[in-house]
């Protein structure tokens, strides 16, 4: 795996804002050139930078295909960190607008078999990207819309005018254990090459991962995205640690209430990071002695068994952690 890297940001006019539902807006941005936005896959998100200072990932929900525009879907989130008020309330139709390159950590693989999306709530946005593209190339997918009742449903207009709508199921208001059910009838035993792709809360996908593998799914038929990661339960006082950069020649004491990239930065050193909640990668660093405790939802176990690890959740299981900086 290559450590993500900058590739240059870009500017954008926001040229629709459009209330979806009462806690939903979608944005339509354009190039402010004129010219086409850079190209991206289905399941791709992009970092956005409302106000100075917050930085955050949202999910592309449009065509692939299209260039001409980049439309995001964003849930104000009442005890977010601030990222999706600053969306919904600073954000007017002509702002100028800076955002990243598309990155993609939650891409379609080329299977032959079904497709099945299962999205809850906002988590619906890059499974539509993705069913406008499986529906491009012909492919066999079902898109299973999960929200808590009709009036917070989002993109039906978008999704009643395309062409694969008789794709698309809705299925509100449901609790275990009919929720859980119902998951198991749309699942089903898996075939060969069948694929599950899913987003949305942590409850509702742990619910569909149980649920796949009590089915025989194999995990790696099932692909999820996540907001973020549970962070690591502290303890101020207990379990601290001492990080060296091997490059610079200095140690810090990492205390329970700390994270590693808090404790750097406190000493003067930056570490590249966006989403600090475990599933972007930008802060992916290599571990040159110590054993990590991994809390991120980014890396695979391949990777972790190579020496990387996050620097904005993860923490160490050994009282030295030597990193690559």
């Amino acid at each position: 795996m290559q450590l993500p890297s900058s590739d240059g940001d870009l500017e954008v006019i926001v040229r629709c804002v459009r209330p979806e539902t009462s806690e939903i807006r979608s944005f339509v941005l354009v190039p402010k050139s004129g010219d086409t936005l850079p190209p991206f896959e289905a399941g791709a998100h992009i970092d956005v930078f409302p106000i100075q200072g917050i930085v955050r990932q949202y999910s592309l929900l449009n065509d692939p295909s299209d260039r001409s525009r980049y439309v995001l879907g964003v849930k104000r989130e009442q005890n977010g960190r601030g990222g999706s008020s600053a969306m919904h309330g600073t954000l007017q139709e002509g702002c100028t607008l800076r955002i990243s390159r598309p990155k993609n950590h939650f891409a379609l693989r080329p299977n032959t078999g079904r497709n099945l999306l299962l999205a809850g709530g906002i988590g619906v946005t890059p499974l539509l990207s993705m069913s406008q593209a499986l529906a491009a190339r012909g492919a066999d997918f079902e898109l299973h819309y999960f929200a808590r009742s009709n009036s917070e449903l989002a993109f039906r207009g978008m999704i009643n005018e395309s062409a694969w709508s008789d794709r698309v199921s809705y299925h509100f208001g449901l609790v275990p254990p009919l929720l859980t059910e119902v998951i198991e009838e749309i699942l089903g035993k898996p075939g060969d090459d069948d694929a599950i792709y899913m987003c949305g809360p942590g409850p509702f996908m742990d619910l569909v991962r149980s649920s796949a593998e009590g089915l025989g799914w194999a995990p790696g038929g099932i692909v999820a995205e996540h907001f973020s990661a549970a962070p690591p339960k502290l303890v101020p006082g207990a379990d601290e640690f001492v990080v060296r950069l091997a490059k610079r020649g200095v140690e810090f004491v990492v205390p329970s209430d700390k994270a590693i990239i808090d404790v750097l930065r406190e000493a003067g050193i930056e570490v590249q990071t966006s989403c600090e909640q475990g599933v972007c990668g930008t802060c992916v660093t290599p571990v040159l002695e110590g054993e990590p405790e991994h809390h991120d939802l980014f890396l695979s176990d391949e990777e972790r068994d190579s020496g990387l690890m996050t620097l904005c959740v993860s923490r160490s299981r050994s009282k030295l952690l030597v990193l690559d900086i």
